[in-house]
């Protein structure tokens, strides 16, 4: 099973514009648990947060049963206030990096296939924030799914019948 915030964390230390931005990885557990993303933002330029909770479904695909796993992650970048085009600049810049990752995940698909990790790269769904969402940040979320091999086989003995 893939542990999608460690892989997000990764491809955050090694993108070479999060780096020159100063984009630090954190965790959260869905927007709901906002005020550990505003915690991180007083210190923080720039985030990228991957939740560490999921929506999980099963489907079935190609004859077998899978579990479809579905990840929200965060892409915040601090602009000037003051200066509402800065907010403007900031929301491409997240745009910018949601691209690269898109591309990152393309590359990566292969490899993640090979390890019966199955990243939906077909479908990955957006939501950007208004510049007053968070105050001083502007960003977007994307939600992306992987689908793992659910081993579904009946056994009896686990069964009183």
């Amino acid at each position: 099973m893939l542990d999608f915030s460690s892989y997000i964390a990764r491809l955050t230390a090694e993108n070479r514009l999060c780096r020159e931005l100063g984009f630090q990885h954190c965790t959260c557990s869905g927007i709901a648990s906002v005020e550990g993303i505003l915690e991180r933002m007083r210190s923080a330029r720039a985030l990228v947060c991957s939740s560490d909770v999921c929506q999980e479904g099963t489907v079935q695909r190609s004859g077998g049963y899978y579990r479809r796993r579905l990840f929200t992650t965060y892409i915040l970048h601090r602009y000037d206030s003051r200066r509402r085009d800065t907010a403007a600049e900031a929301m491409q810049t997240c745009r910018e990096v949601l691209r690269q990752f898109h591309s990152r995940f393309l590359r990566d698909e292969p490899e993640l296939r090979g390890s019966l990790n199955y990243l939906r790269t077909e479908d990955i769904r957006t939501h950007e924030f208004g510049a007053d969402m968070f105050n001083g940040f502007a960003g977007l979320s994307f939600l992306i799914s992987i689908d793992e091999p659910a081993d579904l086989q009946y056994r009896p003995n686990e069964w009183e019948e």
